[in-house]
């Protein structure tokens, strides 16, 4: 299979240096090649927008029950419109940035009036994101494929305001928006099914998600906290992944069977690690108004090398002293394998009723690091220092007690990322949507019920335990659109209702372990149960330019469970805190407002001003509150104590921006520049530096609680968002710049520095004393107050990051060449470049630059052939906000082969 990928390859590139050029530029220009079979108008169109590139806004009801004729050959986009509505009594008009607005042939233009509009097609075949008068970012299919994502991870990076806390050994996903993630800040979705599956770790990444990129059509990101679906208890935004349909399939409209195989292999001599891999996906039409859909996946993947240039670290450089490094041939369980499936039913049982079942699971099996072998890269150090000439003392003194241990050591560049434990993870996801368009202005209803749990077993190398820790979701969601038009006046509304539940289930087994170690173990991850009832309204007032929308949502929690301090920590004044039983109920009202200002609007240009603020909030998380907890063998022993009495976070988020779209057809540049600023109140962190109620701290104990800071986190910075066509080249350019701070600052030896600080007293004193108040160590106590300030997982981005993409298509655009560029500024482990080393010395992740090139070829319509090459100058790097702990080099250069077909 590898020699046919290899030829494959080989049949590309020489296609790619043969090409035409001049002759393929015009075609490109003047026509694109359609193969539309007759059918239903709305499915025609749907296909059309994506083969085109171009956007069409109309009311569904237009093209309800109307049918349209077959297209084939050679057109320009205007063209092959304007033959697809023949005898449909609609028209399409040019509205400029290479969209039309369908409507009846018979309307006068100056009194159209709009209904519930479809918008399809755009940029790269997706609703363009400079459309939208607010921050939202899109990643189509076509991108994926671009990117030839190894890690599903890969295909968020440097999308702008987005980032990914990405560990390579582990396939999960943890996404960050504008510098807010975990315990739910973020609603992760895959078709509206929150992913809210959280386990506690070195992996800073306290919420994460399993799914594979063969089945996604496109990811949005929607920015800060949103009054609409999804958006309940998710105070930084939602990330939504979607799935295909049996219409990406169905590629004619008259099919009633059909098939997608897609295959990819690594290159021999060029593969790393990259095995064969492929899906398959099936589709049919059993009658008229159904359809069904059923796809599997297989990802198999051996241990990578990463890059040979450069270094991804930097450790230790001080007191012009040369830094160390953690050398590696190999990344240690970065071979991962990974089933996943899809199935999907839709019934249309009336032209107004649409119902839809979808089932999801995927099962993967991959090992862990707890951190970076940092034995062996302080040894390592310490030889550099002082067994390497120039001569010391301890080459110089063979007999010196330290010189065996350091000068006659030899570093194992096989085991920089030692294995600790081997994981299983399941994830199972099943929906029931409903969509309810009777026509008219007021109801346009959709409705979804949903169930996901995912379940991860972990055992530790030395086989001493096994821990799985188990998240089940419920779900449930109603909502509808109504308008209204009043002459120039348009009011859109939109509300509805939204409730899910979840419920941890952690279990732990040994034969070496006590029973009160395994209730400390699984403590980590607290068995327990969050649900949270919110609803909101959303009002789009338009008149002439001007759009405002107020909205408000009301939202309630309820957290449930049992915890306590354990048997082996109580002592005499901490009898009470045996036992807490947890049933906290709380509710809020959080208002948003947004407007939009059409500053230019013509056949060539749109220029939008926009600003939009709101404020979210997020409920403690189940693990926050309940956990109780110490992991076996843990050295420094580390316990964590519950904290009952945390305060919801509330982030005030802001934003302001433009949208510029430039020019018509295959000539458009498009460009969205914002400003965005989140600020959260009583800031949840996981802090190192609290203390039990009343008892002394042993320097041989670390003692943590989930804490409310006093001061407020603040995330602020630009994001720019560019795309451009000029006849048959393209491109696109994502930068994001983010500061982080704090609205009161620590100054420690004289430096200002923006720690989240509390009240080291985290849940009282034994008497029921408040955090506030209760304050017996003078060493917390400085002239405002009581505090501390040591933590975990203080959320840190990078400064910059951006995100270039050039390419150009040939052969009718049967051919598609390109190359990314990914940037990232140097990003400290903690509070930017500021952390130390057990030497003093300042550590963090490298600012790196990576060039990957891609090729891609039509062969035959339903046959197209790609190359992916990754990491061109083969650079040593850690994605941006990798994991600080286990920190797992990326993969070095890898050239891989794919196919896709339809049949």
């Amino acid at each position: 299979m590898k020699s046919l990928f290899v030829i494959g390859a080989l049949l590309l590139l020489l296609a790619s240096v043969g090409a035409p050029l001049a002759k393929a530029q015009s075609e490109a220009v003047a026509t694109i090649e359609f193969n539309l079979p007759a059918g239903a108008l709305g499915d025609a169109l749907n296909l059309f927008s994506r083969r085109a590139g171009v956007t069409l806004s109309y009311e569904e009801r237009l093209v309800q029950g109307l049918n349209t004729q077959a297209l084939q050959g050679s057109y320009t986009p205007e063209a092959a419109l304007q033959r697809l509505l023949q005898n449909t009594s609609l028209q399409a008009i040019a509205v400029g940035d290479g969209s039309w607005l369908i409507r009846p042939a018979s309307t006068n233009a100056n009194n159209l009036v709009l209904g519930a509009v479809r918008v399809g097609g755009g940029l790269a075949g997706s609703e363009s994101v400079y459309a939208r008068a607010s921050g939202v970012a899109r990643v189509d299919r076509a991108d994926i494929d671009r990117s030839g994502p190894r890690h599903a991870s890969e295909i968020l990076q440097a999308t702008a305001g987005v980032f990914t806390v990405t560990n390579e050994q582990n396939p999960s996903v943890s996404v960050n928006i504008r510098g807010l993630k975990d315990f739910g800040r973020i609603n992760m979705n895959i078709d509206g099914m929150r992913q809210n599956y959280q386990r506690s770790g070195h992996g800073q990444r306290n919420g994460e998600m399993f799914f594979d990129t063969e089945f996604l059509n496109g990811v949005e990101i929607l920015k800060g906290a949103y009054a609409g679906q999804g958006g309940a208890a998710a105070s930084g935004g939602v990330a939504t992944f979607r799935t295909l349909e049996s219409q990406d399939i169905l590629r004619e409209a008259d099919d009633e069977f059909g098939g997608r195989l897609r295959l990819s292999d690594g290159v021999p001599e060029w593969d790393n690690g990259q095995n064969l891999s492929g899906s398959l996906a099936l589709a049919a039409r059993p009658t008229d108004n159904t359809d069904v859909l059923f796809a599997y996946s297989n990802k198999n993947s051996d241990e990578y090398q990463p890059g040979t240039h450069g270094s991804a670290v930097y450790w230790g450089q001080f007191d012009g002293r040369p830094g160390y490094e953690a050398i590696t041939n190999i990344v240690n369980g970065t071979g991962q394998d990974m089933e996943s499936w899809l199935a999907k039913a839709r019934w249309m049982a009336t032209d107004s009723l649409e119902l839809k079942l979808t089932a999801l699971g995927s099962s993967a099996s991959y090992g862990e690091s707890q951190s970076i072998n940092i034995d062996q890269v302080q040894r390592q150090y310490f030889k550099q220092l002082y067994c390497n000439p120039p001569a010391n003392y301890l080459v110089n003194n063979p007999n010196h007690p330290d010189w065996d241990t350091y000068c006659n050591w030899e570093y194992d560049p096989e085991n920089a990322h030692p294995i600790s434990n081997t994981n299983e993870t399941k994830n199972q996801s099943y929906a029931l949507d409903l969509h309810y368009t009777p026509g008219g202005d007021w109801l346009d209803l959709s409705g979804k019920l949903y169930s996901v749990s995912t379940q991860n077993t972990s055992i530790t190398s030395a086989n001493t335990y096994s821990f799985t820790t188990q998240t089940d979701t419920l779900g449930a969601l109603l909502a509808n659109t109504s308008r209204l038009f009043v002459g120039d006046h348009s009011i859109t509304l939109n509300y509805g209702v939204e409730w899910f539940r979840d419920e941890n289930k952690p279990e732990a087994n040994s034969q070496t372990l006590t029973g009160n170690e395994i209730d400390l173990l699984t403590g980590t991850t607290p068995h327990g149960e969050r649900s949270v009832l919110g609803s909101w309204l959303r009002a789009d007032w338009s008149y002439k330019a001007f759009t405002l929308s107020p909205a408000v949502r009301w939202e309630q929690y309820n957290l449930q469970g049992t915890t306590g301090f354990r048997d082996m920590y109580r002592n005499q004044i901490l009898w009470q805190f045996a036992e807490i039983p947890v049933d906290r109920t709380e509710s809020k009202w959080l208002p948003s407002l947004g407007a939009a200002f059409d500053a230019i609007k013509s056949q060539q240009q749109h220029l939008q001003l926009f600003a939009n603020a709101s404020l979210g909030w997020r409920p403690p998380a189940i693990t926050e509150t309940l956990t109780a907890a110490a992991i076996p063998g843990h050295l420094p022993p580390m316990n964590t104590y519950p904290n009952w009495l945390l305060e919801p976070e509330q982030t005030r988020n802001a934003e302001a921006g433009v949208n510029w779209r430039f020019g018509t057809d295959n000539r458009q540049l498009n460009i969205k520049l914002a400003q965005f600023y989140n600020r959260t109140e009583d800031y949840i962190l996981y802090a190192t530096g609290a203390r039990k109620p009343g008892h002394e701290i042993s320097s041989l104990q670390i003692q943590a609680f989930y804490v409310n800071a006093l001061n407020d986190l603040i995330f602020e910075g630009q994001e720019l968002q560019l795309d451009f066509i000029l006849d048959s080249y393209y491109g696109s350019l994502n930068v994001t710049h983010t500061g982080r701070n704090t609205d009161a600052v620590f100054y420690y030896e004289g430096k200002a520095t923006p720690y989240l600080y509390y009240h080291p007293w985290a849940v009282g004193g034994p008497n029921g004393e408040s955090p506030a108040d209760y304050c017996p160590d003078a060493y917390y106590q400085y002239a405002t107050g009581c505090y501390s300030f040591s933590t975990l997982y203080d959320p840190q981005v990078p400064e910059w990051t951006g995100k270039l993409t050039l390419g150009k298509r040939w052969l009718q655009n049967k051919l598609d060449t390109g190359a990314t560029l990914t940037c990232a500024s140097q990003t400290g482990d903690s509070y930017f470049t500021e952390m130390v080393d057990f030497t003093g010395a300042k550590q963090g992740l490298r600012d790196y630059c990576v060039t990957d090139l891609y090729t891609s070829y039509q062969l035959l319509d339903s046959l197209r052939l790609g190359v992916n090459l990754k990491n061109l100058t083969d650079r040593e790097y850690i994605q941006a906000m990798g994991d600080d702990m286990v920190k797992s080099y990326a993969p070095g250069r890898t050239l891989t082969a794919n196919l896709q077909w339809f049949f």
